[in-house]
């Protein structure tokens, strides 16, 4: 999750009360959010929770480093198949018999550690949470705007802002889209979430804004409500 940083755009009206001020520019960030907001076509606000987070973590790992996960699952497999064949055919010597059993139980047990820690995915760490936030980000809010050109997040930490362009990828799943703001870092925003706008449309926007930076990694199964 990437920390957030309070937006440092500076529009006409800050630069005129900059000239009055000798140069000084102090920003109200509670003005630029209402701006934000007013000029939002479409409003999203997501819960977070430690589920949400860890399913962002699963995600990562599975759907977006798929090719990476499912290398190392078909090696792991392929390693404990050769073990255990390898086992059974067995040698005649006993010399022989006994190497067969060292070199295969490893070859079997280094498949097993593979499997394992290919299956596993990084877990939510409230004590990591608290030392680089100094908060537990599973209890934020996430506000998330998205105008003509740029989307803003808004929680407790401030305010972000990014135009599409700099958005590294989204990523649309079953029930959620996975906003990635860079290469290894990224929030959760849940598709049941919007207060302005129905997600059928956003769907539309977003796909269109991003371009071949948006990823579908589900098949779209629109509901009632999305057609109402």
């Amino acid at each position: 999750m990437e920390k957030i940083k309070v937006s440092k755009r500076i529009t006409n009206a800050d630069k005129q009360r900059a000239h009055k001020n000798n140069g000084k520019v102090k920003l109200d960030e509670g003005r630029i959010a209402k701006e934000v907001k007013d000029n939002a076509i479409f409003i999203n606000e997501t819960q977070q929770s430690e589920k949400l987070i860890n399913g962002f973590y699963k995600f990562y790992k599975r759907k977006v480093k798929r090719w990476d996960y499912y290398s190392l699952l078909f090696c792991s497999i392929v390693l404990i198949l050769m073990g255990i064949n390898f086992l059974i055919e067995g040698n005649d010597y006993f010399f022989g018999l006994v190497c067969n059993i060292i070199i295969n139980s490893l070859l079997i047990l280094l498949g097993l550690y593979l499997l394992i820690y290919d299956l596993n995915y990084q877990k939510y760490d409230l004590k990591e949470s608290q030392e680089i936030y100094n908060d537990d980000i599973s209890k934020f809010i996430n506000y998330y705007y998205f105008g003509d050109k740029e989307m803003v997040l808004i929680n407790k930490e401030g305010m972000t802002s990014k135009r599409y362009y700099e958005i590294e990828a989204i990523y649309e799943a079953r029930k959620f889209y996975y906003i990635f703001l860079s290469p290894t870092s990224g929030v959760v925003m849940a598709k049941d979430s919007f207060t302005r706008g129905r997600e059928l449309e956003f769907h539309d926007f977003i796909k269109r804004k991003m371009e071949k930076k948006y990823k579908k990694r589900c098949f779209r199964c629109f509901c009632k409500k999305d057609k109402d």
